[in-house]
């Protein structure tokens, strides 16, 4: 299935430096005088979330709101590193198995409120982490780099292409790097699972000189300017934005399987405002909220005109939906992730440093 220009509705300043990581920081001050600052480390795109949080603030005047963007990575281990001392009152993270790793070492606070309590059991686990947007994990090319080549439907005729025509894609498709980014080590681990195609692609990647990325929109740059020619796992949310803007992008929701993950959020024990990062997580749920990620462009948890609490997604048909489970935790031990990289690093023949694109 080929995706229109605009993807369906389905699919479609530091508070702590830190020496490896950046941030950028966005302040919303508070409408009323407060001392109340509301923290939130979010591994999403800040324009996405801005008129959700705005919209928040007109209901809770007296709270400023510092949001904190960083990626999947960086988000997880900054956390970590901060302790108990850490200013976040909210954690949202694309990186399902990350997030989920996060609970079950015991660093999430149960909430309980009548919206969470009406959630579907798979979309939240033990009431301390809860999904609140869908993401389509799609293939994007750059349609004039592939010349007289019609767009791939599947993995194997991606593949097929890739040994066609090599000369035309060598250093010219780009994925995650999963070694610097959560997100992509979770979409690696999940192909690993659907049998042994993925894997076929990491050596073909590796032989045409696959450039690594740590985001979809970097990713996206890249395509847009004609540095590269085939984008592999990026979030759809991203993609949407892109094809509006660059008409030479196509995007593909694969034909054998469309992984799609969950936008995942959980409050901090060590939360200095916990009561407000849960009024935040229920607004995020409300009709009202969802219709706002709708409108910036993220994919919605819930039907937002149904009467009942109804889940936009269903996992049927070629879309793989990753299962917010258990599942999910033993490739995040240790020994195991050093085992799975090493693997997807032999197979993609992965340079220590990233070569500049040509």
């Amino acid at each position: 299935m080929i995706l229109p220009r605009l993807l369906t509705p389905v699919l479609s300043l530091l508070l702590l430096v830190l020496p490896v990581q950046a941030a950028q920081e966005f302040l919303l001050p508070a409408q009323a005088s407060s001392q109340r600052q509301l923290v939130i480390y979010s591994a999403t795109d800040y324009r996405h979330l801005e008129p959700l949080l705005l919209q928040f603030q007109q209901a809770h005047p007296q709270l400023s709101i510092r949001l904190v963007d960083l990626n999947t990575r960086e988000l997880h281990d900054r956390f970590l590193t901060e302790g108990p001392d850490s200013p976040a009152d909210l954690l949202i993270s694309s990186a399902m198995d990350l997030q989920l790793k996060l609970v079950n070492d015991g660093h999430a606070r149960p909430y309980r409120s009548s919206r969470t309590l009406a959630l579907p059991s798979q979309v939240h686990w033990r009431h301390e982490l809860f999904a609140f947007t869908f993401e389509p994990v799609l293939t994007v090319f750059n349609r004039t780099l592939l010349g007289p080549h019609s767009v791939p439907r599947s993995r194997q005729e991606l593949l097929t292409l890739l040994r066609r025509d090599p000369a035309r894609f060598a250093g010219r498709i780009t994925t995650y790097d999963i070694t610097t980014s959560g997100v992509g080590y979770l979409l690696a681990s999940q192909d690993s699972q659907q049998g042994l195609m993925y894997g076929r692609l990491l050596e073909a990647f590796g032989s045409l000189a696959v450039r690594l990325d740590d985001t979809s929109n970097g990713m996206l740059d890249s395509l847009a300017q004609g540095r590269m020619a085939i984008g592999y796992n990026l979030l759809g949310s991203y993609v949407s934005s892109a094809l509006a803007r660059y008409p030479q992008l196509e995007a593909l929701a694969p034909e054998d399987y469309t992984l799609m993950l969950m936008r995942l959020a959980l409050i901090p024990n060590s939360a200095p405002h916990p009561t407000a990062a849960g009024d935040l997580l229920d607004f995020m749920l409300s009709a009202r909220g969802q219709a706002l990620l709708a409108q910036s462009g993220l994919h919605p948890l819930l039907e937002p005109d149904s009467g009942d609490v109804r889940l936009a997604v269903q996992a049927q048909g070629p879309i793989t939906l990753i299962p917010l489970s258990p599942a999910l935790l033993p490739l995040q031990d240790r020994l195991a992730s050093k085992h799975f990289i090493e693997t997807w690093s032999h197979s993609i023949m992965a340079p220590p440093e990233r070569a500049a694109p040509p």
